[in-house]
């Protein structure tokens, strides 16, 4: 159900079983995040919950489209300070990563839907990309969609974070490494 189309107490409901979901991602990842449980903690019935978000992995990449849009409010009040737009996209990925780090469970359970290959999911995997490319032209003071050549540059960029953290769930890069690579990533892609 697109937020933009709700009630306020619709709004209200499915804030409740976002959170829900949270929490649960954040005491146990993936496997805690059950539909059943969601639905007893936002006070919801089964039926509701499956009406907003129609699968599990819906409902978290939803939960990561949550967490984008709050990086993107929290930018918007707090720019990055760099003068230099490569150097204001590191530190863009660096807090981004910090607050995913912060919450591990969370994110493991975010990218493992993200990634899931579930195609119901497509449209708000498309939200959550569009709102990382977004973030990321704002720090290079772009406009989205501007020079085609800097929105490929956008796009790899944002695929190689994609990456590298789906490379962080699975245990093949240390969590220490993300920056480094996404750094690295950076300046060779926007350069």
């Amino acid at each position: 159900m697109p937020a933009a189309t709700l009630t306020t107490s619709q709004e209200a409901r499915r804030e409740r079983m976002l959170a829900a979901a949270f929490d649960l991602g954040r005491e146990g990842g993936w496997e805690s995040v059950q539909m059943r449980e969601v639905s007893t903690r936002a006070d919801v019935a089964m039926g509701t919950l499956y009406r907003y978000f129609p699968s599990k992995e819906y409902l978290l990449v939803s939960v990561m489209l949550r967490q984008v849009n709050a990086l993107a409010d929290r930018l918007a009040i707090s720019p990055p300070i760099a003068e230099d737009p490569v150097a204001r996209v590191i530190e863009v990925l660096g807090r981004a990563n910090s607050n995913l780090m912060r919450e591990p469970g969370v994110t493991s359970a975010t990218i493992r839907a993200l990634v899931s290959g579930n195609s119901d999911v497509a449209p708000v995997v498309t939200e959550v990309r569009d709102a990382m490319r977004r973030i990321i032209a704002d720090a290079l003071g772009e406009e989205p969609g501007g020079s085609t050549k800097r929105s490929l540059e956008i796009d790899l960029l944002s695929d190689v974070w994609l990456a590298v953290l789906v490379g962080w769930i699975s245990g093949v890069v240390d969590p220490a490494g993300i920056i480094p690579r996404l750094d690295d990533a950076t300046i060779t892609l926007l350069r």
